[in-house]
């Protein structure tokens, strides 16, 4: 018995002397979604990535095949073997679960209920050079920066997909990766906004799933919009029976002596100074502007340059509304040529005033990307066109002098020159508008309150009246008076509305329609 005793007493004494395994919240999530992935994608196993510890399942393995479409493009070049580049990524993000929590692709934003007509569904660019920053989940930056290895049973079991048991991310190469909050949405979730976002938003702290797809990759977003702009700009000048675009000239740069010159962008106009020497002179580098804008599909206008995210269709295409970007014009064209068919003025184009720097003018004006979405605009009969909205819409009153920090630099430097009663039209890279940080998207929200009557009995009455009725609404208005023994009660909810802000990407070029009010005003 005391041997028994003597032995309890070691074991206790050696158990007692255990230390328990503590892990982080880091940690323990890691071996969850392990865990996660033995259970429901035991195959993806052998396909884990030491660095970032995430997992990955091949989709397209990418076109090694692919031509470059310019000196800017990289074509189907591996993404990691470039110094510096920039990457135009289409992804979805979802929870363990499969419930979207983010998505940039317009179909399974239909399909989620998600979809807004301000939201552009299109890739968006990012930074993925040698130099780790990343705009968007990191586990993008270290799938594409990184060989992603494979296992050969994974391999042979998807031969058809797979080339060997290394991948490299290049144009075409789409994966599905199963990251943990470290490199995925972190310590905030999911925040998507402005029509990005899924049924459901992302917790703090969970793994996630992303299906990511690389769609173009180049070396610089800068030279990649002034191609788009020039592109745009050279094809409407041939085309056109008069210069469709003119230069803005840059005479803050003008050497001393050198008068001004034609700004026609078909050549450079040589210039005299005092001395009898001819100078060229100096533009801004992807900035013009056109008086002889017309709304019509005479006007060779945008072509619809979409190199940077090319093979998707274009935005009003599949709207349900359009059959395509042709009837969509048509109808732009009817509308804004019959809107100011009576504030033309009877001058000629070029006898018509200047706005100048001195004046001020009141604007009526439709903002596009080169793709031919429209992000913004003042005429209301255009957002009834573009977003099926009925919003009022008002001239924006703008002048140099008090509103050139008020708004992009390229109205600066191009309404100026557009006159009194006639269109014109700015084009511009993003060096003159939003930049290198662009407009986020962003939703908001108003309404969602209600207003319940005082007696109990008959608002209960109420509710259960407006669940039963076979065209039940919850965003209706309900009031029953004088039911129940006299009272005044009602069942009030106001209907939730959401506002969104399109998102402009960073390095995004624009243009603009522009009607200007023939009234003149001076700045005081």
């Amino acid at each position: 018995m005391k041997i028994i005793i003597a032995l309890l007493l070691s074991l206790f004494a050696l158990s007692s002397c255990v230390k328990e395994v503590e892990y982080s919240g880091d940690e323990l999530e890691a071996r969850s979604l392990k865990a996660w992935i033995k259970k429901n994608r035991p195959e993806l196993v052998g396909n884990y990535q030491e660095k970032g510890g995430y997992y990955v399942d091949v989709l397209n393995w990418g076109d090694s095949e692919a031509t470059a479409t310019s000196e800017n493009d990289f074509g189907g070049k591996p993404i990691m073997e470039q110094d510096t580049c920039w990457v135009f990524y289409n992804f979805t993000g979802y929870d363990l679960d499969g419930n979207v929590c983010a998505t940039r692709n317009e179909m399974v934003a239909r399909l989620q209920a998600t979809y807004s007509d301000r939201t552009h569904y299109v890739p968006y660019g990012n930074y993925c050079g040698k130099e780790e920053y990343y705009a968007i989940v990191e586990g993008s930056y270290l799938a594409s920066r990184n060989k992603i290895k494979l296992s050969e049973e994974y391999v042979a079991s998807k031969s058809d997909i797979c080339k060997s048991t290394e991948l490299m991310l290049r144009k075409g190469s789409k994966v599905r990766l199963y990251l943990s909050s470290t490199i995925g949405y972190g310590s905030s979730g999911s925040s998507t906004e402005g029509g990005y976002e899924g049924q459901y938003a992302l917790d703090a702290n969970v793994p996630m799933i992303l299906d990511m797809e690389v769609v173009r990759v180049v070396k610089n977003p800068s030279d990649n919009e002034l191609e788009m702009v020039n592109a745009v700009v050279k094809q409407s000048n041939e085309n056109s029976e008069q210069v469709a675009w003119h230069q803005v000239e840059n005479t803050e740069e003008k050497e001393e002596g050198e008068t001004d010159g034609d700004n026609d962008t078909e050549s450079s106009t040589d210039t005299e100074d005092t001395e009898g020497d001819k100078k060229e002179p100096k533009y801004y580098e992807g900035i013009y502007y056109s008086t002889n804008f017309t709304p019509t599909d005479k006007f060779a206008h945008l072509a619809y340059v979409r190199p940077d995210i090319e093979g998707l269709g274009n935005p009003y295409t599949d709207s349900k509304r359009f059959a395509n970007m042709a009837e969509f014009d048509s109808k732009l064209w009817k509308i804004l040529n019959e809107k100011f068919a009576d504030k033309i003025a009877e001058t000629s184009n070029e006898d018509a005033k200047e706005i100048g720097d001195d004046n001020s003018a009141m604007i009526w004006y439709v903002g596009r990307f080169l793709d031919g979405f429209i992000f913004d605009t003042n005429i209301k009969e255009v957002k009834e066109l573009a977003y099926n909205e009925s919003d009022a819409g008002s001239a924006l009153t703008y002048s140099v002098s008090s509103n050139k920090d008020e708004y992009i630099s390229a109205w600066a430097h191009c309404i100026p020159k557009l006159r009194y009663g006639r269109w014109g039209a700015i084009i511009t890279t993003s060096g003159y508008a939003y930049g290198s940080t662009g407009v986020s998207a962003s939703t908001s929200t108003s309404g969602g309150s209600y207003n319940a009557g005082y007696n109990a009995l008959a608002n209960l009455y109420n509710y259960y009246s407006m669940m039963g009725s076979a065209y039940y609404n919850p965003y209706s208005y309900y009031n029953y008076y004088n039911y129940y023994g006299g009272y005044n009660n009602y069942y009030d909810y106001e209907e939730t509305t959401s506002t969104i802000e399109t998102e402009i990407a960073p390095y995004t070029p624009l243009v603009f329609y522009v009607f200007v009010e023939p009234t003149e005003t001076v700045d005081e």
